[in-house]
């Protein structure tokens, strides 16, 4: 048939507070397949194996495969099984289903879509009586234009930017990520591909078979009956971005301004698990002696005397309230870490195994997971009364002791008991958010390092602890795409985490990696140290020093960046295609970065260089150091660098300090 009908959509979409625009389409079944068409996008699926190509404008911006791997295939079992020819086009309101034939017996691969506007809400569904098929995608990376997205690559990984030169295989996306991941990518054509399915999933970029890289990004979801996610077609990538931000939800709060402002300095480097109050006020005068700028003084690991009780332990802390108040007194606001681990030794384990607040496992009795402490059990936020006790404790230790706020550590995916009974349904791949929706967002300093769906709480993102190295491997080269890459999933209050890393694996800090790091650092919306760099010389304090007091001069410019994404939703840091998406100079570059439309900041990200390539986007541009104008739309190469420069521009006529 020419055509089958003509729909109108007025769907309200999860997050939204208003319905989505109303969306008229049609359906079109020819002898080559069925075409939905909208006034913005044609998805044409093909008669055999579910293929799919996008088309905006006559080009073709996406195409793959919709339901499996190419060709069709999916899992079932241990076996490989495909998907064959379409049986019957349906329907009923404003969903369309296709239903395809599959080589299993008796079984159907069922396509479920939900045309929009500017988007294709695709529910894949494999029917059978046993629940061992594998739905999935594959969509091919070249007709796309470049890639972005998704999350944390891997903590000894190359962090690749863009997507298309990586290649990268994993088991988990959510668990790989270290829960730092939001399955949600986008392209410099305009497309974005957002997996909706609660549940981990496996997935691959470019995974290299029979000696060639496939060209693909595939997920594949084991554990669904069905496996939903977006299509989503804008005019380029920025509008991409913003379509998903903007469904997610906009920051709905603005952490304390001074937060911007004061660097953070960590006790963890400095002094791991050994930390103790006299380490710590020892720290303190360190950083005020060097002239450092007086911040947020974190205390870290490991302060409790049994992990999940939040009982100080008196012979490393004899006194936390009358430490608070010297802190305070010299200038600084102090935090503390905490974590949602319930160790078996403790009162708390004790008192709670069997009262449903601890999550509960198939059996009905306390979960219990391995975290990096040992064994233990984790709180249960679905049940309002662990979450209530949780804050009581915490905001015991504010009031009886001092503390401004937390750090909160854990909460990841994988700290979830695997066949968890809540008290109210979730899914491991629900908890961080709700760890951070019950604990971290009710206390203004605030830091997390776990959030998927967490961005409306207006929270601080840490990155993942990083390496003391110079390379992509999680270390310095990896700081920025990794930054961005948060960033554009709509964590604008991120943390770079601790200049120069955190010296894991017999990795050192070296002075020049030191100062590297927090030049790459300052412009970012918050600054954290954590090694003294006295421990790295005069020179290493003094450019610190100078990095500090960078981020201190922009520290209202940024906040007024902070203030706006809770009404635009638009990010603080972005990379420069963001702000440029018609510019093709801007798609690889990968150690640089915006502050905002008007300030492009390039580190040094490469031992040794006193000098760099680095691109302007088009405008008048004014060299921050020098104050000499230079024209943009254009690379200005071999930019000199020196040890204590750092390459930065404003915009000609912009509102910046």
């Amino acid at each position: 048939m020419a055509q089958l009908r003509r729909l109108t959509l007025a769907v309200v979409l999860p997050f939204l507070a208003a319905a989505a625009p109303a969306a008229a389409f049609d359906v079109r079944e020819t002898p080559e397949g069925v075409t939905v068409v909208t006034a913005t996008f044609q998805a044409k699926f093909a008669r055999n194996g579910a293929a799919l190509a996008v088309l905006r404008g006559g080009e073709t911006v996406l195409e793959g495969w919709a339901a499996s791997d190419p060709g069709g295939a999916f899992a079932r079992g241990a076996t490989t099984q495909t998907i064959g020819a379409l049986q019957k086009v349906g329907g009923e309101g404003d969903v369309v289903v296709l239903d395809y034939a599959t080589s299993v017996k008796d079984s159907v691969a069922r396509l479920e879509l939900r045309p929009f506007a500017d988007a294709l809400r695709v529910t894949v569904r494999l029917l059978v009586s046993e629940a061992d098929m594998t739905p999935g995608f594959a969509w091919k990376l070249e007709p796309s234009g470049w890639w972005y997205g998704g999350g944390f690559q891997g903590f000894r990984d190359p962090q690749v930017w863009p997507l298309n030169e990586a290649s990268m295989v994993r088991p988990t996306f959510l668990v790989s990520g270290l829960s730092q991941a939001t399955p949600f990518w986008y392209t410099t054509k305009g497309v974005g591909l957002w997996v909706r399915t609660p549940l981990d999933f496996r997935y691959s970029v470019n995974e290299v078979v029979e000696g060639k890289k496939d060209g693909l990004l595939r997920v594949a979801m084991p554990l669904a009956s069905a496996l939903e996610y977006d299509l989503i077609v804008a005019k380029d990538v920025r509008e991409a971005v913003r379509r998903f931000t903007r469904e997610v939800g906009y920051p709905r709060r603005v952490p304390p301004a001074e937060y911007f402002r004061l660097p953070l300095y960590t006790t963890w480097v400095e002094h791991k698990a050994d930390v103790t109050q006299a380490k710590v006020l020892e720290f303190a005068k360190a950083i005020r002696a060097n002239d450092l700028p007086a911040g947020v003084l974190e205390i870290d690991d490991k302060w409790e005397v049994h992990y999940g009780d939040m009982d100080f332990d008196t012979a490393k802390f004899p006194d936390p309230r009358a430490m608070n108040d010297d802190l305070h007194r010299m200038g600084f606001r102090s935090t503390l870490w905490v974590h949602p681990f319930v160790n078996p030794d403790t009162k708390t384990f004790a008192e709670h195994r069997d009262d449903g607040l601890l999550l509960r496992d198939a059996n009905g009795t306390t979960g219990m997971i391995r975290w990096w402490n040992g064994p233990a059990a984790v709180w249960d936020f679905t049940n309002p009364r662990a979450g209530e006790l949780f804050r009581r404790r915490l905001d015991g230790l504010m009031q009886g002791f001092g503390f401004d706020g937390f750090k909160f550590d854990g909460g990841d995916v994988h700290f979830v008991v695997r066949d968890a009974k809540p008290m109210r349904p979730m899914t491991a791949a629900e908890y961080p958010d709700v760890y951070n929706e019950v604990a971290t967002a009710h206390y203004g300093w605030n830091e997390t390092r776990v959030g998927i769906y967490s961005q409306p709480l207006g929270i601080v993102q840490r990155l993942i602890d990083k390496n003391s190295v110079w390379g992509r491997e999680n270390g310095l080269a990896a700081l920025v795409p990794e930054a961005l890459t948060t960033s554009l999933r709509g964590f604008s209050f991120l943390m770079p985490d601790m200049v120069g890393g955190n010296q894991y694996d017999g990795d050192t800090i070296e002075p020049e990696l030191l100062v590297r790091w927090a030049q790459a650092s300052a412009l970012m919306p918050l600054l954290q140290f954590s090694v003294g760099p006295w421990h790295h010389g005069p020179l290493a304090v003094t450019l610190c020093r100078e990095a500090s007091q960078l981020h201190l001069a922009f520290a209202a410019y940024t906040y007024r960046l902070a203030e706006a994404s809770t009404r635009t939703g638009e990010p603080i840091l972005a990379p420069l295609f963001y702000h440029s998406p018609d510019d093709p100079e801007t798609f690889r570059i990968m150690d640089q970065f915006m502050l905002g439309p008007d300030v492009v900041v390039a580190p040094v990200v490469t031992k040794g260089a006193v000098a760099r390539d680095l691109y302007l986007p088009k405008g008048r541009w004014v060299d921050y150091r020098t104050k000499k104008g230079v024209e943009g739309g254009r690379w200005l190469k071999g930019y000199a660098a020196p040890l204590d420069v750092l390459p930065l521009f404003v915009r000609e006529g912009a509102r910046v300090p």
